[in-house]
């Protein structure tokens, strides 16, 4: 049971670190890998234009995330501390889910449309939220910086 906790916390802290770090890095020092994301993204005029573009320099915060959950993983495993399994399981559930979300749901990255229709009310705000970031009409737009938690406001049709 303990495990399993870990792992739910895991992946709800990594919202609190996606969110930090997208505000404080990505838009701070690392700025140079994740402007192009902005870049590319502010050319598509609507959600229906976006398509893949190739690979962004933004891409390398997946490694950023990806090996210490990695790490975690292998040295649990090796060393039988199941509990860095479950907190690796945890990142790694999240990124999955950030994968989907941003990079397929909202990005279509992924030529699979059937994903691209948003009928559920969270990921239609999920998507508006993200989006919004991406194209402000005011500076509250541009502060959304976390995925899964964002202000009320946009869950409004």
């Amino acid at each position: 049971m303990l495990n399993i906790l870990l792992l739910v916390a895991a992946y709800l802290f990594m919202e609190f670190v996606a969110w930090s770090n997208h505000k404080y890095v990505m838009h701070g020092f690392l700025w140079v890998w994740h402007k192009d994301h902005h870049i590319i993204d502010q050319k598509k005029a609507r959600l229906e234009d976006l398509e893949f573009s190739g690979f962004e320099k933004n891409d390398l915060f997946f490694l950023v995330y990806a090996i210490p959950a990695i790490i975690l993983i292998i040295c649990g495993l090796a060393f039988s501390i199941f509990s860095m399994v479950y907190i690796g399981a945890g990142i790694t559930l999240y990124g999955f889910t950030y994968f989907m979300i941003h990079d397929v749901m909202i990005h279509r990255r992924l030529n699979l449309p059937f994903l691209w229709n948003h009928q559920n009310r969270f990921f239609r705000s999920v998507v508006r939220a993200h989006l919004a970031h991406h194209r402000p009409k005011n500076k509250k737009d541009f502060d959304n910086f976390g995925l899964l938690v964002f202000p009320k406001r946009y869950f409004k049709e």
